[in-house]
């Protein structure tokens, strides 16, 4: 997802250091620990193994970020989250639950997911990419935040956040509306900033990558 946004970045200013949770990429494939707490430990090790750094999170990744800055981790420099998840508990959708079932290793219905979660087109290879990415997961990683991380609330912890943060939001993310990442992220957030994305979805950084470098490099 970060390939496009990386290759955008000043080599000579930043160091990119890109995670994959347990289950995914090439990491790991552990039986136990996905969940919201096992998915946040994977975050707290990276963080630390850094020895500083600014977060940029997506999605998922967003509300476990959310979590880790209200921690107050000395290796947390800055925070930028990009369409993220928000701190309130999502309720179990038995019919989405079933609509992830018939997806799990299946080509064709991944790829359709993440064209209804964009609004702008990428190029094939792009859209390969991920997908073959998702194709990867784990069982276990492909149901464990859907079972057990969605539902974790935490929106009173959001007032520790202490560092200086940037919430980004698509226009027309299905997922990730901007009223609500605004409200139930940026604005809980003391002196977040909020930018809105134009005729953009929920994958920003492959929709997106320009802005989002730009964001990054501004911010950052």
């Amino acid at each position: 997802m970060w390939y496009d946004v990386v290759e955008r970045l000043d080599p000579r200013r930043f160091r990119s250091l890109l995670l994959d949770f347990r289950g995914a990429g090439l990491s790991d494939r552990p039986a136990s620990g996905h969940d919201f707490p096992g998915y946040l430990s994977d975050l707290e090790a990276a963080l630390a193994a850094s020895g500083g750094a600014v977060l940029v999170a997506h999605s998922m990744g967003g509300k476990l970020a959310q979590y880790l800055a209200t921690a107050r981790p000395t290796a947390l420099r800055k925070l930028i989250l990009v369409a993220p998840g928000t701190a309130d508990a999502y309720a179990m959708n038995p019919k989405h639950r079933a609509l992830a079932e018939d997806a799990f290793g299946s080509r064709a219905r991944i790829e359709a997911f993440q064209r209804a979660a964009m609004r702008r087109e990428v190029e094939p290879e792009v859209m390969e990419r991920i997908v073959d990415d998702a194709l990867v997961a784990q069982r276990e990683a492909w149901f464990g935040w859907y079972d057990h991380g969605r539902t974790v609330a935490f929106a009173d912890r959001l007032e520790r956040i202490a560092v200086p943060t940037v919430v980004v939001a698509g226009e027309h993310d299905p997922l990730a509306p901007p009223a609500r990442v605004k409200r139930s992220v940026a604005e809980r957030i003391g002196g977040a900033l909020f930018v809105s994305l134009r005729n953009a979805g929920h994958n920003l950084p492959v929709e997106t990558p320009d802005e989002v470098a730009g964001v990054i490099e501004r911010f950052a």
